[in-house]
């Protein structure tokens, strides 16, 4: 694979033997090349036309919404031990 930061280009026999590799990178550029033997592309792209969204929900957002208090140090560790089977 090559890559430009914008798309990433493959061969066909990439394509064969890691099509996963090629539909996860597609996922996150929104498009790839494949390039065959005889020098010509092929572009595949996302019907969406978008690419995969990497935003983080903001949980601390979530938590003060609901109401909840924040962890204390005392609160953390022990919910460590618990977890940890302690």
């Amino acid at each position: 694979m090559m890559s430009d930061m914008k798309t990433a280009t493959f061969t066909v026999r990439d394509l064969n033997r890691h099509l996963g590799k090629v539909l996860e990178t597609c996922d996150r550029f929104g498009a790839v090349r494949i390039r065959s033997r005889a020098g010509r592309t092929y572009a595949l792209k996302l019907e969406s036309g978008e690419a995969k969204s990497t935003a983080v929900p903001d949980f601390a957002a979530r938590r003060r919404a609901a109401g909840m208090k924040t962890m204390g140090p005392v609160a953390s560790e022990a919910l460590d031990r618990a977890i940890a089977g302690e």
